[in-house]
């Protein structure tokens, strides 16, 4: 590769002069797989967003990712970085803790806690933890209250569902057994 070629200058061999030491913080920048130069280091920046399960998530500005200097391509792997997955699950978990407080507060206008928990089927009390941010939702009552927050009419739609038995639907096509 010429030295023209390359964003940070002539490529020297390993030990000598003007080489970055591999140690103490610093190391060698890498190859990028989308530009071919050897400009990707670790790098930390705000407000970027990464889609992490079924949320998009802001990570947070301290966490290095590594980074094309040149391209702006960035290396997203659980083997490239070992760390990302921790703080994606901290992030994700954060997430959910802020998202089913706002929605429990939302629906708090319309419903009890206590009645919501009894239409939901859950445990007493729960839904006020979750508020004050002691425990950790499922992603899917997160979205049930969400969606429930939307249109705060559904919870009396819930609560006939649950009311009424459920008609059986004819088997057409099914064996009978022992005819």
């Amino acid at each position: 590769m010429d030295s023209h070629e390359s964003d940070e200058g002539p490529v020297l061999p390993a030990g000598a002069p003007g080489t970055i030491s591999a140690g103490r913080g610093q190391s060698r920048a890498s190859k990028c797989p989308c530009c071919g130069r050897h400009a990707v280091r670790p790098t930390a920046q705000a407000g970027r967003i990464y889609g992490y399960r079924n949320v998009a998530l802001t990570l947070p500005p301290d966490l290095q990712l590594p980074t094309c200097s040149r391209c702006k391509h960035v290396l997203l792997s659980f083997e490239s970085m070992p760390e990302l997955a921790a703080a994606l699950e901290r992030t994700y978990r954060a997430e959910l803790i802020r998202r089913a407080a706002t929605e429990i507060a939302r629906l708090s206008q319309v419903c009890s806690q206590r009645k919501l928990e009894v239409i939901l089927d859950l445990s007493q009390g729960y839904l006020c933890r979750l508020r004050a941010g002691n425990g950790v939702p499922s992603a899917s009552l997160v979205s049930l209250l969400a969606l429930l927050g939307a249109e705060p009419v559904r919870l009396e739609e819930l609560k006939r569902y649950w009311a009424l038995p459920v008609a059986n639907q004819s088997r057409a096509g099914s064996r009978r057994v022992g005819a």
